[in-house]
This record gives structure tokens, sequence and C-alpha cells, in this order.
């Protein structure tokens, strides 16, 4: 059984699907947040329910990077290392799961055959492909944020942080799962209401992080999101038949750099 029970109140299926998200995005503790019969035992805990609150996680994980970075250059830290220095603190807060993702997708490509990528992405150890996807993903956005304004750079990356959570619902919607088992067997089949109603959530946080920018920030930002997810679509379709856990770790962290690079072209 994967759902609470019908007793539950919606302020409790509320807490529950909030800690099922900061459980998976990032490494914060969310005992306080749950039941005891909740604490007691994960299978209770609905992973597709809680889809809907990912781009609100990733939205405030980018704000709160986006702060420590706005706080650096406040203590006169040059741009570029107070860039390199939020993104190692975003690395604590979130365990560097996306960046896993990458670096075993990015390896899993060398294979030969669908089922020699899926076999290499299991492996724990990381190849050159994996360290050169880190060091390229790391670069491009240190670089994007030092090279805007402080306070856009804090507009940047809780919109980048949104909509890559966002891109982690889209294609579960869109691709089969590649494996029998992992996260994207969890996430299948996906329900259409946290569906819809977190992808809702994203454009509503985006355009409200936006402001009066909404025009100029939110559509290009969509767009761009909706390009990287689309590529990374087409290239899991045809190398692995589907998705695994690791290329939705991959899709969040290219977006992320495709939206903080045009951040770049737009300021």
């Amino acid at each position: 059984m994967n759902t609470p029970a019908p007793a539950e109140s919606f302020g409790a299926r509320l807490r529950l699907d909030l800690a099922c998200g900061l459980s998976l995005l990032t490494r914060l503790p969310v005992g306080w947040l749950l039941s005891p019969t909740q604490r007691a035992s994960t299978a209770l805990w609905p992973m597709g329910r809680s889809i809907w609150c990912w781009p609100l996680i990733g939205a405030a994980i980018g704000a709160v990077v986006g702060a420590v970075f706005w706080l650096l250059r406040l203590g006169h830290v040059a741009a570029l290392p107070a860039a390199g220095l939020a993104l190692a603190f975003q690395c604590v807060l979130t365990g560097g799961l996306h960046e896993d993702g990458l670096a075993d997708m990015a390896d899993g490509c060398g294979g030969a055959t669908r089922e020699r990528r899926l076999e290499i992405m299991r492996d724990s150890r990381i190849g050159s492909y994996g360290v050169m996807a880190l060091g390229l993903s790391l670069l491009v956005r240190a670089s994007a944020v030092a090279a805007l304004p402080a306070g856009v750079a804090v507009l940047a990356l809780a919109v980048s942080a949104c909509l890559a959570r966002a891109v982690l619902l889209v294609l579960p919607a869109c691709l089969p799962p590649a494996r029998p088992d992992g996260l994207a067997r969890s996430l299948n089949p996906l329900p259409r209401g946290p569906l819809w109603a977190g992808l809702a959530l994203a454009g509503v946080s985006v355009v409200a992080l936006a402001g009066e920018m909404t025009v100029l920030v939110s559509l290009p930002a969509v767009a761009i999101a909706l390009a990287a997810c689309g590529l990374v679509g087409m290239a899991a379709r045809r190398l692995l038949g589907g998705y695994t856990g690791d290329v939705l770790g991959a899709a969040a962290v290219f977006t992320e750099c495709l939206v903080l690079a045009g951040f770049t072209a737009l300021f």
C-alpha cells in the first residue's frame, strides 16, 4: 500500500507530501512533518502523489542558494568565488542528487547497447564522461551566476531551480520507465492530478518570482526549460528506451545550465 489511510486529515496528507518531496530533493530532516505512524514506515510515503510540491521545493532551494550568493557579494567576495561557494552550498543542501544522475547518464552514453548503458549507469564508480559532465555543468552554472548582477542572480537561481524540478514531472509523463525498478518505476503511472497541479504551481512560481519582468523572464525561461527537457527526453528514448532516476537528475542539471545561461543573454 502506498497511500495514507482515508481517515488521515488533509493537513496530514499535505505534510506527508512535503516530507516525501523534501526527503527526495534535499538532505533536510523531515521527521517533524510526520506522524508517528508515517515515521515508522516509508511504505506509506506516496512519492508519486508528492510531485505537485517538487517545483515549489526547487524554487525554495534556488532562492536560498541565491541568498548565499547575494550575502557573499555583499561581503565583497568576488563574483566567481561567490558563485562557486553558493553552488557548493546547493550540493550540500541537495546531496548532489541531480549531479549524480548527470554523471551516471554521461557515463552510460558510452555503452554500445541499451543493456550495457543501463548496466554502466548502475555502477557507483564514475568514469571520464561523468567527470567531464560534472565539471562542465558546474563551470556553466558558476560562470553564468557570476556574470549576473547579484539581485538578478538570485532571481535566476530561483527560476532555474523551480523549472529544473518541473522537468522532473514532464519526462515521466512522456516516457516509459527504462527499468522495472528504482525511482522511475515508483512514478509509473504518474498521477495526473498532482502532475497538473505541480506544473501549474511551477508556472505561477516563475511568474511571481519574475514580477514586473514576467514577459522578459518567464516566457524565455520556460521555453528554454522545455527545450532542455525535450533534448534529454529524446536522448533517453533513443539510448535507453525510456527514463530512469539518473535521466531525471541529468535533465534537472541540464535545465539549470541552459536557463542560467539564458539569463546572461537577457541581462
